[in-house]
């Protein structure tokens, strides 16, 4: 995988100014055209390093090629681990996002990651569609690569336009519900495991007293899981409406051909028409309407039931086929395969 160091840029600069105008002493004596006459060390030492400067850097290897993009690290410090374990994590998450979204939906993508002594994945930024930064502890293990979440977070950021601060929930909503579904629907995480965290962690999403709807009441768990409830509902409306012919992925995937990708900024009207035309449906704007603008309130027990997802003592959930959306439930989380 291509690969720069932060440290490398520095250190050409100082090279060169070692041998700067004025850097390489004469001892006075003239030789015989009448130039002054280096030093013989001073003379072998300023031959090498410029031969070093001249000579072309050998070329890097190409960038990792995931669905259609080009994907690069940049190590702020030491690796904290071997490339070839970055390298298939970035790979691996990369390929859950392209299969689900056809191909990945920006050219290039820039990772910085910066290392702690620390063992495992932690905060992850993005900025643009364009650079990702991510802590890895020294000594993460594949297996930790494995179950990680963060990498596809934040990639998923790179896939959807830039909005409105306002509209921020739409942005981290997306990200949040949509991890664990390509998860899923790559084989990285089981279909019984998203649902038990969807059970878990969704409530934290509904509006409490006062609220306004989620364009207006911005709490934690408003922007991130009432952010994920309404794309939730989104994706089960769609089904709905086009009799579980078309899903989420159609309406991101007409965002994405249309342009919209995190390199640019949209409007929640663009995302909504654009969404909705390639659907052949009105449920973005019908669920828009309900939980952006109102406090759209769901009742979970009553969709899970619905939706055949069991809650048991331990924390786990039972999937049942024989429920009303059933049906629904298995085309949003089951690999296609």
């Amino acid at each position: 995988m291509s690969r720069r160091s932060l440290s490398g840029a520095t250190g050409l600069v100082f090279a060169l100014a070692l041998v700067g105008p004025g850097c390489v002493r004469s001892n006075g004596v003239p030789n015989p055209s009448g130039a002054a006459q280096e030093s013989a060390p001073a003379a072998a030492a300023a031959k090498q390093v410029a031969e070093e400067v001249a000579s072309p850097e050998p070329a890097e290897p190409p960038a990792l090629s995931v669905g259609g993009a080009a994907f690069t690290f940049v190590y702020d410090g030491e690796a904290p681990v071997p490339e070839a374990a970055l390298t298939e994590w970035v790979q691996r998450s990369a390929g859950l996002i392209s299969d689900y979204y056809g191909a990945f939906p920006v050219p290039d993508l820039e990772i910085t990651i910066t290392s702690r002594s620390r063992a495992g994945v932690g905060f992850g930024q993005h900025w643009d569609g364009k650079w990702l930064r991510i802590t890895v502890g020294e000594g993460t293990s594949r297996e930790t690569f494995e179950r990680d979440w963060v990498m596809v977070h934040e990639m998923l950021h790179a896939c959807f336009p830039d909005l409105k601060r306002r509209h921020r929930w739409m942005q981290e909503g997306l990200s949040t519900y949509l991890e664990p579904v390509v998860r899923a629907r790559g084989g990285n995480v089981s279909e019984p495991w998203v649902w038990s965290k969807w059970v878990r962690m969704m409530h934290n999403g509904r509006p409490g007293p006062g609220d306004r709807g989620l364009d207006i009441t911005h709490t934690w768990g408003r922007v991130y899981w009432g952010g994920a409830l309404f794309w939730l509902m989104a994706d089960l409306e769609i089904r709905q409406q086009s009799n579980n012919t078309k899903g989420l992925e159609h309406a991101l995937r007409g965002i994405v051909e249309a342009g919209g990708n995190g390199r640019v900024t949209w409007t929640t009207k663009q995302v909504i028409e654009v969404g909705d035309e390639a659907t052949g449906t009105t449920a973005l704007r019908d669920v828009y309407a309900r939980m952006a603008e109102a406090p759209g309130d769901v009742e979970l027990d009553a969709l899970w039931a619905k939706l055949g997802v069991i809650p048991q003592e331990d924390g786990s959930v039972k999937l049942v086929d024989d429920a009303p959306l059933a049906g629904v439930r298995e085309a949003m989380t089951r690999s296609p395969g």
